[in-house]
């Protein structure tokens, strides 16, 4: 009688085994309502993922891979010249940077210069090739919004406008869709240009749009040939008056003064122009002294005929 209790009870513990299987496996995969479907995790659990987390730990030394930007720089490698802090000022070749940016370096050979800041771009045929830097307002939401300032350089020649290298500053202002060059230096002589002027001119170095205002100008004079002070010396030929008379009536103005269709195409030239007006004046007190003296002469002959 023992063992058959004993059978029956361990038939019927297997029966409640089975029974409470089966009703997990239907709790999760008949009753749509209520339970969550079954997922099946086929990826592998990680290794090592029980154990304790430990922090980042930086190299002490320099890195055999120079392509490695670190974070903290400045207190990884406390040897270095560089400070890229994550607030404050950032010093390239200074650790202590006066500015939001500050490059500096060694003077080294003081024959070739100190170059601290490098652009460039890879040359193209028909492009402005222009490496530059913009200050901007920052305002994207349409090209014509955007206003900025820009410093560059046409690093060679422009084959599209036919240009030499330039230097140059230009602006955009709002509501205009292309920039305007302020202020160019070219590589041809040497020619400093302000505003929208043609440089198209040999012999000189600055051309400037509308006109300028100062207090001041002096113009050098290179040698005396390009004054006139000889006109007083005794060797100096002055025109006849009756030459001159019919030089003017011929041609409205006076001998190696430009005509107003040759200021107009040509300019004028202050320096030289100051010269020539010297000249004319000084030929002028020639004439007076030569009809005073004739005038003198002409009394004296007739104080002397009123005598007799």
């Amino acid at each position: 009688m023992k063992p058959l209790k004993k059978s029956i009870m361990k038939k019927l513990f297997f029966v409640v085994i089975a029974a409470s299987i089966a009703q997990m496996v239907l709790a999760q995969t008949t009753d749509k309502k209520t339970a969550k479907p079954y997922v099946v995790r086929t990826a592998k659990k990680p290794a090592g993922s029980g154990a304790a987390k430990t922090p980042a730990s930086f190299p002490t030394a320099n890195p055999k891979n120079l392509n490695v930007v670190y974070q903290y720089i400045d207190t990884t490698f406390p040897n270095s010249d560089n400070q890229f802090p994550l607030n404050g000022n950032v010093g390239i070749g200074t650790k202590a940077p006066q500015a939001a940016l500050e490059i500096k370096r060694g003077a080294g050979d003081t024959r070739k210069k100190n170059f601290l800041l490098q652009l460039s771009n890879n040359w193209a045929a028909n492009g402005q090739n222009e490496p530059s830097i913009m200050f901007s307002n920052g305002d994207i939401s349409s090209p014509s919004n955007v206003s900025y300032w820009s410093v560059g350089a046409r690093v060679s020649g422009d084959n599209t406008l036919k240009t030499p290298q330039t230097f140059k500053i230009c602006h955009k202002a709002p509501g205009i869709d292309v920039e305007e060059e302020c202020f160019s230096i070219d590589s041809y002589q040497g020619r400093v240009k302000i505003g929208n002027v043609s440089t198209q001119f040999d012999g000189y170095k600055l051309f400037v749009e509308e006109g300028i205002l100062t207090e001041k100008v002096k113009v050098a004079i290179k040698n005396s040939e390009d004054w006139f002070d000889h006109v007083f010396q005794p060797e100096y030929k002055l025109m006849p008056i009756t030459d001159l008379a019919k030089y003017i009536k011929q041609n409205s103005h006076l001998p190696e003064i430009p005509t107003t269709a040759e200021v107009m195409k040509d300019g004028v030239d202050l320096g030289k122009m100051n010269a020539l007006l010297l000249k004319k004046v000084e030929e002028l007190t020639r004439y007076l002294i030569d009809l005073k003296g004739e005038l003198d002469q002409t009394k004296k002959e007739v104080a002397e005929l009123k005598k007799q």
